[in-house]
Parts: C-alpha cells; structure tokens; sequence
C-alpha cells in the first residue's frame, strides 16, 4: 500500500491558557481514508506534548494542537515538525511535515508547512 498523502495547513492560532492553540486543516490528497491517530511536535522551540486522536481523514479535516513557543517577535523558527502518527489500510505510518514558524511583532506564531514525507512504521529493523 502506498503512503497517505497529506497537506498540512494553520487555519488559526490564538492564544490559549497554556500555550498557543494551532487549528490544523488537514486535507487527504489521497483516494484512501486515513485516520490520524496522534500528533506532536517535538522541537525544542516549537513543542507541543503528544496528543491521542481518532480523527478519520475522507478529504478534510480539523486538528488542534496546543504548542509552546520560543521564540522572541520578529523572530523564526525553523526546522520544526508536526509528527502525525497515520493508519492507512492496515498500515501504520508517521507523516512528517517540516515548518518554519515566524512570530510577528504582536507575539503570535505564524507556522508555514515547507515540506512533507511520509515513512511507515517499522519499516527499519533498526
């Protein structure tokens, strides 16, 4: 079975009690649904703790993550991740999308998805 196939796109981000709340549209690109079973982000500066889901993916769908950043205004983050943990079929994969978040001069994260890749899991037995 060949990977999912997911955009990954901040729809809004507002400032929430214990860091910033990201609304993700995530759109499956694919003919396949697939069901997103977790998401984190695990940068040192763009970090949010993992978070269950059991969202199934048809065409769209809306995911909100709460991320803590680190970054002072005007400043960028780069080299970031959204790790999605994905099942499609009866394959199970990590969906990695790469963002750059620039903070503006209000303070507010602006996260831009740069790139994406898509690895099964246990595809290495390393």
């Amino acid at each position: 079975m060949s990977a999912p196939v997911l955009r990954l796109e901040a729809r809004d981000v507002t400032r929430g009690e214990s860091g910033w709340r990201v609304r993700w549209r995530v759109t499956n690109v694919g003919t396949d649904q697939v069901r997103l079973v977790a998401v984190r982000a695990p940068h040192g500066r763009f970090r949010s703790e993992p978070v269950d889901l059991n969202t199934v993916v048809a065409e769209s769908a809306t995911v909100e993550q709460t991320v803590r950043v680190e970054a002072a205004p005007g400043e960028d983050v780069e080299n970031a991740f959204v790790i999605f943990v994905a099942v499609k079929g009866r394959e199970t994969w990590r969906v990695l999308f790469r963002v750059r978040v620039h903070v503006g001069a209000d303070g507010t994260p602006a996260p831009v998805v740069e790139a994406a890749s898509a690895h099964r899991v246990g595809f290495s037995e390393v």
